[in-house]
């Protein structure tokens, strides 16, 4: 009896994956950003990012992120409130939510990358929308660096912010053209709990 206790435990202790699925990771806030590329006048770009990005993943990969819509920051403060109030009216919807299963089994020890497709339930404006997001994972001692290697293009129709709202936005500068859709970069660095 003896014998086969030291043998699990030694089996154990030389398992890298199941050392790894036993721990979750919380998100490192200053080093996550969620962005997005305005477009207008159909070549002018103007970046925007949302900060404060919390969240975390489990040991099975089950994880849920969240950003505060006010959080978003252009470089110039005015767009930044009319980004808010006129089409985001981040007062009535103040969170974007990100949910989903990454899957783990693949980090199982220092330095693995992988490249993962995962379907994530993504909420904003009050509704919830299947989004894809391809995704590189690395994995390191005490910490998981995920970013999108290739960007999710969204629509606000899609979430169903009216098309009333752009509008609102275009008024304030000419009423300029301004796309309604926009491509969405995802950058985390999660820590071990």
């Amino acid at each position: 009896m003896k014998g086969s206790s030291s043998a699990i435990i030694l089996a154990l202790s030389l398992s890298p994956s199941l050392a790894f699925a036993s721990d979750d990771y919380t998100i490192v806030s200053d080093a996550s950003s969620i962005s997005f590329a305005t477009i207008k006048k159909t070549y002018v770009v103007e970046p925007a990012t949302l900060s404060g990005v919390e969240g975390q993943v489990d040991a099975n990969g089950s994880f849920r992120i969240t950003a505060p819509i006010s959080s978003v920051s252009t470089g110039i403060p005015i767009r930044n409130q009319r980004l808010n109030e006129l089409f985001f009216d981040s007062k009535k919807f103040p969170t974007l939510t990100v949910e989903g299963q990454v899957d783990m089994a693949g980090l199982d020890k220092n330095g693995t990358m992988l490249q993962q497709s995962i379907p994530a339930k993504v909420t904003l404006f009050g509704n919830t929308k299947d989004i894809t997001l391809d995704m590189n994972i690395i994995k390191t001692d005490d910490s998981i660096f995920a970013f999108t290697y290739k960007p999710v293009i969204i629509s606000g129709a899609t979430f169903g912010i009216p098309e009333q709202n752009l509008k609102d936005v275009s008024a304030t500068v000419g009423n300029i053209d301004i796309s309604s859709t926009v491509p969405v970069s995802v950058s985390l660095v999660f820590k071990e709990n």
